[in-house]
């Protein structure tokens, strides 16, 4: 037998390995997924966990929360820094800011959770490791601003 022909017999076999090898991995996640159901696989956790909100806040007092603290310029400064890698002091920033964003969250509507939860989400990927677009931060920033002041807020 030639070489090309053990060559292309070999790679013959090791595809015909692989292809059982993914459906073996097929048949084994379908045993652990919920019959019927739709299976979802689950989001990288937050470094921070958000709490489960009170509902203590309306829909402007939550703005008032967001935009009338510190913490708005606190994330207008860090913003830029999502863009690459964080360092130590940047990874300080960021953690101040996705904790300060959960506290609020704890205390805020239904509608500004949703508004809050995009301001953070860029943070929360640059201490995973990933990079983030600065422009996500000021645009979830801009459309709640717009939701809040539909509702009233006058900040």
């Amino acid at each position: 037998m030639s070489t090309s022909k053990n060559w292309a017999t070999a790679a013959l076999v090791s595809c015909a390995l692989l292809l059982s090898g993914c459906a073996a991995l097929e048949d084994m996640a379908s045993d652990f997924a919920p019959s019927g159901e739709e299976v979802t696989q689950a989001a990288p956790s937050p470094v921070a966990e958000a709490p489960v909100s009170t509902g203590e806040y309306d829909l402007v007092q939550s703005c008032n929360a967001f935009f009338n603290g510190p913490l708005l310029a606190n994330i207008n400064n860090a913003t830029p820094a999502v863009q690459a890698p964080l360092d130590e002091e940047r990874t300080g920033a960021a953690t101040t800011i996705s904790r300060g964003l959960g506290l609020i969250i704890g205390k805020a509507d239904e509608v500004s959770i949703a508004y809050l939860e995009a301001v953070r989400a860029p943070f929360d990927q640059a201490l995973d490791g990933s990079i983030a677009r600065p422009t996500a931060v000021t645009d979830a920033i801009k459309n709640y601003r717009a939701t809040c002041t539909e509702a009233g807020f006058k900040g």
